[in-house]
């Protein structure tokens, strides 16, 4: 079985599996009138002006609208969120399922924006019908996708444009040549990874390491027999555990404890937050993947 705090994180990163809420209140109806920036999935996001009340269903979405210094414009967000700290103070309006229609009905929105790798037109047409209101999607699967959508919530929300720029910048980061091979862990029992086409497996590469994982695409479970067999020079897990304590668990495990990484120490601990949330704190993920030295 999945601790819960993994199940958290995978749905996060899979965004959701259920069909959106129906509601009965009638919807209000979508301003056509100036054209911001397109969503990922290419659809238009006609706003009257920027957005001052928006509800963000990511919480990575939410920690980039307080880096652009628009964190009051925020009505909702998802019960997933905790950082930046006050952000735990705003109403929780939907999960990684998406909106909740009622809730982001009754806090009148603007604007509502939902991030995460596979949201799909269908769902999201639906909610903006049923919130009467635009809903942008966001769907980056690399840093340069993470950079570009701060650049759009910036112009959806009337951030001050050097700002956001800046932040986009943050992300726009040279690659390197691996270093070492690695394999990063999502969850354990059962063991799943990041492989090819995912955000996780583009940071990883953006570190300095080659994923043994990448000849899976998306995030799958990965085979214990194909990592053994594979042996990667670094074991990366994403967990807020000091990383002692990490090490011991995989020392034990029958199967971990069998790859020369695990036994000789070469054990990557980051936390969570740094390496799976499409936010700012992408960047340190980065930079403690280019100082790992084993």
């Amino acid at each position: 079985m999945f601790p819960r705090r993994w199940l958290s994180f995978l749905a996060l990163l899979l965004c959701g599996c259920q069909a959106p809420p129906q509601s009965s209140a009638p919807p209000r109806a979508v301003s056509t009138a100036k054209l911001f920036p397109k969503d990922d999935l290419g659809r238009e996001i006609a706003l009257k002006s920027a957005a001052q009340r928006v509800i963000v269903i990511s919480p990575g979405a939410v920690e980039t609208v307080f880096a652009l210094g628009a964190g009051k414009q925020i009505v909702g967000r998802d019960s997933f969120t905790d950082f930046p700290p006050e952000a735990k103070k705003i109403a929780v309006a939907g999960d990684f399922k998406g909106p909740s229609v009622e809730k982001s009905i009754a806090l009148r929105p603007d604007l509502v924006i939902l991030q995460g790798e596979t949201w799909d037109k269908a769902r999201v047409e639906k909610w903006q019908q049923q919130i009467g209101v635009p809903v942008a999607a966001l769907t980056p699967t690399n840093l340069a996708g993470v950079s570009r959508n701060f650049a759009q919530m910036g112009a959806w929300l009337g951030s001050d444009p050097k700002r956001a720029q800046t932040l986009a910048a943050s992300l726009r980061i040279a690659p390197v040549s691996p270093k070492k091979s690695a394999f990063i862990e999502i969850a354990r029992s059962p063991l799943w990874s990041a492989g090819s086409g995912t955000l996780v497996d583009d940071v990883l590469r953006a570190g300095g390491f080659s994923n043994v994982a990448a000849s899976v695409k998306g995030y799958q479970p990965f085979g214990l027999e194909s990592l053994l067999v594979r042996q990667p020079a670094v074991y990366v897990v994403t967990s807020d555990k000091p990383g002692a304590e990490v090490v011991r668990e995989l020392r034990v495990s029958p199967a971990l404890s069998k790859l020369e990484s695990v036994r000789e120490g070469r054990v990557l601990v980051i936390k969570s937050d740094f390496l799976l949330r499409p936010g700012p704190r992408l960047k340190q993920g980065v930079e403690m993947l280019r100082k790992a030295n084993f």
